[in-house]
């Protein structure tokens, strides 16, 4: 907090220097330069003392506690004049770089014991927690000729969590676990492993093993078994938060693309009754959550990834998976969601992912960027623009055939844009958990 001149009262100096060096030539301009002077720093005097005084100012910030990554949300700031003159001035808060929104002095004039308040628009580009300081407020005198920089508290803090929304609705849960059922029979098969739950008609096709014969000696009539997948399977889901996982698609970086997308499946496993657990890696293992289930395991894995940073390390999946190994006590679903750029990152996955496919059932997301279908789509009027057609789709092809040998090892894989990840997803998890592969 402290005192400064305006620039107003600086061009208004100019008049008692000059005059200073005019009473070198001439000592009967004396007496005006001291008159001239001696006005300036009463009025610059007068000025100070109407300034705002310690505590005479108050900002308030509101904004919500959390939000989602690539999400906007609303912040309210508020000055008060509690003081007993009128005030007006400009305010200075300093957002931090992983917002996107306005950042310009917000002007304001205010009378006494009255306030004025801005709601400002931001967007969360970044995961974490995201702190917000003590604003500046400088405010110029009635004669604009002195200010006072005043330091005013109005810290704040707001957590940017890939998936947050889903903890505050339950119509998002419901959704997700519809959304799991979505293409397929009602978690219900005949001839497969969990739970029996009745006797059906046998129909042509149906598997002569399912046929329960005892039915058949009492009613004559053919019959099956049908049932529904055991309940409380265990479920890991994982997430590659290496390098290539930090690249932005349409702003947001595709490890919180998706974090955000295994929420949703952790969502509906969790509402169907399954344990859910979750790791997230890099070089090395960032966060480990064993499977549990209720409702509490959802805000244990969803707020898990505010404290992972940023990595620009290569994805290690060998240590992450035997720690994920230990974790997991019996067969399990493991759900990674990763990406790969080149034929050795994919061989790395490949030879990875096999080592779990022995012991677990495994589904590998890949996240493809968008960039190449975009290359492939655009006009070609330029030599340069058929060479990047031809690098896409050779890109493209190599990631195909990848892709292709993981799912021959009995792996199930998905290559989707990162935005349109939930969808396929939840829906192959509904087609491997009826398949009584668990």
């Amino acid at each position: 907090m402290g005192y400064s001149p305006t620039r107003i009262a600086l061009l208004l100096a100019i008049a008692p220097v000059v005059l200073g060096v005019m009473v070198l030539a001439q000592p009967s301009l004396l007496l005006p330069w001291l008159a001239v002077t001696l006005g300036l720093l009463l009025v610059l005097g007068v000025d100070a003392l109407l300034l705002p005084k310690r505590g005479a100012v108050e900002v308030i910030r509101q904004m919500p506690a959390d939000v989602g990554v690539g999400a906007s949300f609303s912040m309210r700031l508020t000055v008060a004049n509690d003081g007993s003159f009128g005030l007006r001035g400009r305010l200075y808060d300093i957002v931090p770089a992983e917002l996107d929104g306005p950042r310009e002095p917000l002007p304001f004039s205010i009378k006494a014991d009255e306030q004025e308040t801005w709601t400002l628009e931001y967007n969360a580009l970044d995961r974490g927690e995201h702190q917000f300081g003590d604003v500046t407020v400088e405010a110029p005198g009635p004669l604009r000729l002195m200010r006072r920089i005043l330091r005013v508290p109005a810290a704040g803090r707001i957590a940017a969590i890939p998936g947050v929304e889903i903890l505050r609705s339950n119509e998002l849960i419901l959704k997700a676990a519809r959304d799991a059922d979505a293409g397929i029979t009602r978690a219900r098969g005949v001839g497969h492993g969990g739970e029996f739950e009745a006797l059906a008609p046998y129909v042509p096709g149906d598997p002569p093993q399912s046929v329960d014969w005892n039915a058949y000696a009492r009613t004559g009539t053919l019959a099956v078994r049908r049932y529904i997948p055991e309940r409380r399977r265990h479920v890991m889901l994982a997430c590659d938060a290496g390098r290539l996982m930090g690249t932005r698609v349409g702003g947001v970086r595709k490890v919180d693309l998706a974090l955000a997308a295994l929420a949703r499946l952790a969502a509906a496993a969790l509402q169907r009754g399954d344990l859910v657990g979750l790791i997230i890696f890099d070089g090395s293992v960032q966060t480990l959550i064993p499977p549990k289930a209720g409702s509490g395991q959802l805000t244990r894995i969803v707020r898990a990834s505010v404290g992972v940073k940023p990595s620009h390390t290569e994805t290690a999946f060998t240590n992450a998976f035997v720690r994920m190994n230990h974790a997991l006590g019996r067969r399990s679903l493991v759900v990674l969601a990763t990406d790969f750029d080149n034929e050795a990152q994919g061989w790395e996955l490949q030879r990875s992912i096999a080592q779990i496919s022995r012991k677990h059932v495994a589904i590998v997301a890949a996240m493809r960027d968008p960039v190449f279908h975009e290359t492939i789509a655009a006009e070609i009027n330029e030599v340069s623009d058929a060479y990047r057609q031809l690098a896409a789709l050779t890109l493209l092809e190599e990631r195909f055939n990848i892709l292709a040998k993981i799912h021959a090892t009995g792996v199930h894989t998905i290559d989707a844009e990162p935005a349109e990840l939930t969808g396929p997803l939840l829906n192959l998890y509904g087609r491997v958990v009826t398949s009584g592969k668990l």
